[in-house]
Parts: structure tokens; sequence; C-alpha cells
């Protein structure tokens, strides 16, 4: 290759989608953890309508991985916009994680959180990403 490539167009939109994701992710964790206090917090499916009590265990270890998860892809973003060598695999693996964590939300907004994730593995590898990801290998 002669002299540097420019960032792809996908690039910049992974690093833009990355940020939303972590937004998304950062804010959905708080609500899990506020929602723990107070007396017997429930889950309301929104599908069905039905409501379960959860533990307050369930709800910190869940709010925690996911403002975990949405700090991480504050991190990544910066990985993408630079080129990082190792930022297309850990941006592929989290994104597909990101999707599986979407299951579980999906009577509160999991749509959007799968949609998202689907949308980064797929143009995290188009032949133009690939290229930039890999230009310092």
């Amino acid at each position: 290759m002669s002299g540097t490539l420019t960032r792809p167009i996908g690039v910049t939109i992974i690093a833009i989608l990355l940020v939303i994701s972590a937004i998304a992710n950062i804010i959905m964790g708080f609500m899990f953890i506020f929602s723990s206090f107070g007396e017997n917090p429930t889950y309301i499916n929104n599908i069905t309508g039905e409501s379960a009590t959860v533990s307050g265990f369930f709800l910190w270890f869940n709010g925690g991985m996911l403002i975990i998860l949405g700090l991480i892809y504050f991190w990544l973003s910066k990985l993408a916009w630079v080129g990082s060598n190792t930022a297309q695999v850990i941006i592929s693996v989290l994104a597909v994680l990101n999707i599986i964590f979407g299951f579980f939300n999906l009577g509160h907004g999991g749509w959007i959180q799968i949609i998202l994730g689907l949308i980064v593995v797929l143009i995290v590898n188009t032949k133009h990403a690939q290229a930039w990801f890999r230009q310092y290998a």
C-alpha cells in the first residue's frame, strides 16, 4: 500500500453506533440498579403484560454488566476511530454479546440493542472496513 488509508464512512458509522450503544447500555444499567430499590422490585414484560418479582441481586448484576459493557463500547469507539488492529475482532465479539443481552430485554427496548448490534457486525466486516483495521498490522 502506498500512503495511509482514509477512514471509510462505515467505520465512522461504527464509531457513532458504538457511542449510541454505550449510552443505551449505561442508561439501561442504571435503570436496572435504581429499580432494585423499594419493596418487591417487579419486572413487567411489555409483550405479555405479565409481571414477576425480581431479586435485587439480578437487577444489580445485570445493571452492573450493562454499565461495564457501555464503558467498553466508549473505549472501542476510540479504537475504531483510529483504526486499531484488534478493534475489528473485539467490536464484533462485543456486538454479538450486545445482541444476546438484547434478547433478555425484549420487552424493554431489547430490539434496539439487537438491531444496533447487527448493524455493527455487518459494517465491521465490509472490505473497506477490514482494510482500515488491518492497515497497521
